[in-house]
């Protein structure tokens, strides 16, 4: 049976298995429940007012997202959307 490492702050690390099974994604949310054979996980969709952040890093070919130019450009982009938030 494979298995997982508890590190500092009691962080663990996916398994690629498990992150491709359960079709989790940055941001993604897990519930879990405590049984007495131990942690059953399953994934939650959550459904949000205001886009993740994930949603505007980087850039991939097959899904078009938008690339900054400069860290300034991103810096300037998040902060407007702070102002948006705001109102």
């Amino acid at each position: 049976m494979p298995m997982i490492r508890v590190r500092d702050k009691h962080q663990i690390t996916l398994p690629k298995e498990v992150v491709l099974n359960l079709h989790l994604k940055p941001d993604s949310y897990i519930e879990y429940l405590l049984t007495p054979e131990g942690v059953l996980m399953r994934p939650v969709t959550i459904k949000r007012d205001k886009p993740s952040i994930f949603q505007y890093s980087g850039y991939t070919k097959k899904r078009k997202q938008h690339c900054f130019a400069s860290a300034q450009e991103a810096d300037q982009f998040i902060s407007d959307l702070r102002d948006e938030w705001d109102r």
